[in-house]
């Protein structure tokens, strides 16, 4: 045999092998498009997972406006995992599981952690459910910064900082802090802490002596959060499930769709589980109001 006959069979058996693989995967697709659209006329419960910072999270918020339009959807589950993130993030999800939750029944599943942020996302369905293990609570909101003026000064660099107002980004690290602009940064975080607390209070059956308890931003385990009333019941996913198919009417056998899955597909093919590397890596470097609980920070 030739070598250029030798090279022509490998590269027709190759190109057979090719064309075999490239039918299967067309084969797959329209299996599974077929599935999904099937799937799709049945009723579901949707289930969302709220895990790591919370910070710009649009495809949860996308997610939660396509629920919101879909006549399927009769049920939502939130698994939160989550220490918190910015204040602002946390209240939109919450809003968004509020307004879908005008037209179905929702429920929370706190798993490891749902602190601050993350207990501010579980406050807008219908009951929580939590391990006895969950770490929740650390109600409150913080601002972190540092006063470096005094460093730049031992190392010969004075800042010039030229702005309109006295309030004018403030706090700046390369300015000193006093007493006056402190007093009015301490004043919007009361603020914003009251509105905080006026969710926690609006949403859980629970007292002026419990709500002033957990002001001050400790943490709780689940069982203490059930019996502070910071929660409803404490149990597993498959409990919450339970609840959530008996409050709506649904069979056992009702399919529970996780978008979640769906997200990660599309994560994997756009390559924002790279981004979601690099916000993992800032967590600790947020600027502005962050509602969030980390140790050491």
């Amino acid at each position: 045999m030739k070598p250029n006959d030798f090279l022509e069979q490998f590269y027709t058996k190759r190109q057979s092998i090719i064309k075999r693989l490239l039918i299967i995967v067309i084969a797959i697709l329209l299996v599974v498009t077929t599935s999904l659209q099937f799937q799709q006329k049945e009723n579901f419960i949707a289930k969302i997972t709220v895990e790591g910072i919370i910070k710009d999270r649009n495809d949860i918020l996308e997610q939660l406006k396509d629920l919101d339009n879909d006549q399927n959807v009769k049920g939502l589950i939130t698994i939160i995992n989550s220490p918190g993130g910015t204040y602002v993030g946390s209240k939109e999800i919450h809003e968004s599981i509020k307004k879908l939750g005008k037209k179905i029944p929702t429920v929370a599943y706190m798993r490891e952690m749902a602190t601050s942020g993350g207990y501010l996302v579980s406050l807008s369905s219908d009951r929580i459910f939590g391990n006895e293990g969950t770490i929740t609570g650390s109600i409150g909101v913080i601002l972190q910064t540092a006063d470096i003026s005094q460093l730049l000064n031992k190392l010969g660099i004075n800042p010039v900082i030229i702005k309109s107002g006295d309030f004018k980004a403030v706090p700046n690290p390369a300015e000193k802090i006093d007493e006056k602009k402190l007093n009015y940064l301490k004043d919007i975080i009361k603020k914003m802490q009251t509105e905080f607390l006026n969710l926690v209070k609006k949403s859980r059956d629970i007292s002026n002596s419990t709500i002033d308890l957990v002001s001050d931003g400790r943490i709780v385990t689940g069982k203490q959060a059930k019996d502070l009333k910071l929660i409803d019941a404490v149990g597993t996913e498959n409990d919450a499930l339970s609840w959530l198919k008996k409050e709506a009417g649904l069979d056992d056998d009702v399919r529970v769709k996780d978008l979640s899955i769906q997200s990660e597909i599309t994560e994997l093919l756009n390559f924002s589980f790279l981004k979601k590397k690099i916000n993992y890596l800032n967590q600790n470097i947020y600027n502005g109001f962050i509602a969030i609980w980390t140790p050491g920070i």
